[in-house]
């Protein structure tokens, strides 16, 4: 048996400057362009949602916001709402640029009383992150299926793990913290097996 690490550059925020290593026991002679593969899939998934959070960004101030997104199809769709809501955005780090590039270098977590589509953004924006959890505890963390938004009130982020789909609930409107590291949280939650404590009604509340 040998160990091999790997780095999975997903993510952002100070907390996560870094790549993320996890090692993994496999046997010798190993496939070496199955993890190339993974890894290339991993930073597509990442790309796709930091550009639909950049659209949500974006659209937000205009009534466009986001209803659906599938990872597998690398599809999305958005709703266009007649009262955009107009609510001041700002973040704990100052004032949130418009430029996705530099909005991503620092982590700007809105603060609880900015609009959903805001909460929204940032959500897609770590969610990523979920992929440097696969061996995280004892039962490994899940993949990204999709996320689902109904309406302003929250939004579903859609997982796959341990042969079943889940849904993870987080709550948009009527915030009463910032939305901090989402990613890590349902990664974590899901490696240590309290996701199935914290479903009812066929969604897992993370509490985040």
């Amino acid at each position: 048996m040998r160990v091999r690490e790997g780095s999975v550059a997903v993510g952002h925020g100070k907390r996560r400057r870094k790549p993320v290593t996890v090692g993994s026991f496999e046997p010798l002679g190993g496939s070496e362009p199955d993890k190339s593969l993974r890894d290339a899939r991993d930073r597509e998934v990442a790309r796709f949602f930091q550009d639909v959070a950049g659209m949500v960004f974006r659209g937000g101030p205009r009534g466009m916001e986001l209803t659906a997104m599938d990872v597998a199809a690398r599809t999305f769709s958005f709703r266009h709402v007649g009262e955009p809501d107009s609510r001041a955005l700002a973040s704990e780090a100052g004032e949130v640029p418009d430029d996705d590039t530099e909005r991503s270098e620092v982590r700007r977590t809105p603060q609880p009383d900015s609009p959903a589509w805001a909460h929204l953004a940032c959500l897609l924006q770590e969610l990523p992150f979920v992929l440097s959890f696969r061996e995280y505890g004892p039962e490994g963390g899940p993949s990204l299926v999709g996320v689902e938004s109904p309406g302003r009130e929250y939004a579903d982020v859609l997982v796959e793990h341990g042969g079943k789909r889940w849904r993870v609930r987080v709550k948009l409107e009527g915030r009463e913290e910032p939305l901090q590291f989402p990613g890590m949280a349902i990664g974590e939650l899901f490696g240590e097996g309290g996701h199935r404590d914290a479903e009812r009604g066929g969604v897992v509340d993370a509490g985040i």
